[in-house]
């Protein structure tokens, strides 16, 4: 994991109300963008934004304002971007042609509004102005005449304005008069840089496996297809479906064969713990969550729950602790997995159904008490051995999986 930056300037109309935010690559907590390649600053922007921190935390029910490079203009990264929240920004160092109209055209067709920026008209720009919603003037550059002129001239295609670089209040009132709708500048906000955190490529596809594993009959085919496209997790669970606790009379040599031999519910348990294994948390955060997880699984089994609902009081416990194992907030990473509303609310509030189990769990780690024997799922005497077995059980794992 590490951590990646989105700069966000707000945009406004003329009655100072927010409509969206111009979303910018950054490097750091700094102002200036410091882009040296914009075809690699666009594809980090789009990640950052959509995956990695997530457009509800960016910019909540508002607008993004995206800029695009001429490369990704027929991207199909692109069309996976929500059109009714999207603003696609086409930058002023395109060279307009007929396969720049024609990829604009075809992005109009998917319900994608398009802005031109920092724009400046020439007549045979026409084609791509006819097909643009918001017209962005960058005020600093044009005197007043040629504002003047530009908004003149623009009228008569119907977009809409937007006056960028707005730094001062006679700006801001004078972009008014001309009938600017929207408004961008240092004189209403300047922008602002939000910090989030990348899970790495390996931590992305075990996330993706957990949400598979949450079907209640995921295709053998999607879970071999989801492993097989991370060398290092293949090559962990073809390590662990050979160790001595799974190792049959003739050795596992590819993924489908681990995945029938070890079944589903290992493979989601085997998920979790490379999860944990992987990750650069501390270690004593990574066994605590072990035997959080362990002690869910016997808590149900000596209450005689199903199996699914074992499977269920498992991740219960390694979810518990999984963000400070990660240093992902918790939300983050169920809004990956969908888990059932219980799970979740017994994660995040600590109510419901649930509650009671984890703080049966949790009530070993330290002063705090269990919850009242009639609410918790097991004897305290019950409890006080699974949690011992949790603890041993969990040392044979580590143990375990630093020899693979």
């Amino acid at each position: 994991m590490h951590p990646i930056f989105v700069g966000r300037q707000p945009i406004f109309d003329a009655h100072e109300h927010l409509v969206g935010f111009e979303l910018l690559f950054r490097a750091g907590h700094r102002s200036e963008a410091a882009v040296t390649n914009g075809d690699e600053a666009t594809s980090d922007l789009l990640r950052s934004a959509f995956v990695d921190i997530g457009l509800t935390h960016l910019v909540g029910p508002h607008l993004a304002f995206v800029n695009l490079t001429r490369s990704f203009l027929d991207d199909d990264i692109i069309t996976s971007l929500p059109p009714e929240q999207v603003v696609l920004e086409i930058l002023e160092d395109i060279e307009i042609d007929s396969e720049v109209v024609a990829a604009v055209q075809r992005l109009k067709q998917r319900g994608f509004r398009i802005a031109l920026d920092d724009y400046q008209f020439q007549v045979h720009h026409s084609p791509l102005v006819a097909l643009a919603d918001i017209v962005k003037l960058d005020v600093l550059v044009l005197s007043t005449e040629a504002l003047a002129r530009e908004v003149e001239t623009l009228r008569a295609f119907g977009v809409e304005l937007l006056a960028e670089k707005v730094e001062t209040a006679e700006c801001y009132h004078h972009c008014q008069q001309l009938g600017f709708r929207y408004f961008q500048g240092y004189h209403l906000s300047h922008p602002h840089v939000i910090e989030g955190q990348r899970l790495e490529s390996l931590e992305v596809a075990l996330l993706k496996l957990l949400k598979t594993l949450q079907d209640r009959d995921p295709e053998p085919s999607e879970l071999e297809r989801l492993i097989g496209a991370e060398p290092d997790l293949a090559a962990q669970i073809l390590r662990i479906a050979n160790s001595p606790a799974y190792r049959a009379e003739q050795p596992t040599v590819d993924l489908a064969s681990a995945i029938e031999r070890l079944g589903q519910g290992r493979i989601r348990r085997i998920g979790m713990l490379l999860v944990l294994n992987n990750a650069a948390g501390p270690s004593a955060a990574v066994e605590q969550v072990m035997i959080r997880a362990r002690m869910g699984m016997l808590l149900a089994r000596a209450c005689n729950l199903t199996a699914p609902e074992c499977e269920c009081h498992f991740s219960l416990g390694m979810l518990s602790g999984l963000d400070r194992v990660l240093g992902i907030p918790l939300r983050r990473i169920l809004n990956e997995l969908h888990l059932v509303p219980e799970t979740e609310q017994a994660l995040i509030e600590h109510k419901g159904p649930l509650a009671p189990w984890l703080e049966t769990i949790e009530a070993f780690e330290g002063p705090a008490n269990p919850p009242p024997a009639g609410e918790s799922p097991v004897a305290p005497q019950v409890a006080s051995r699974l949690y011992l077995e949790s603890v041993r059980w969990t040392e044979d794992i580590l143990d375990a999986l630093s020899r693979t």
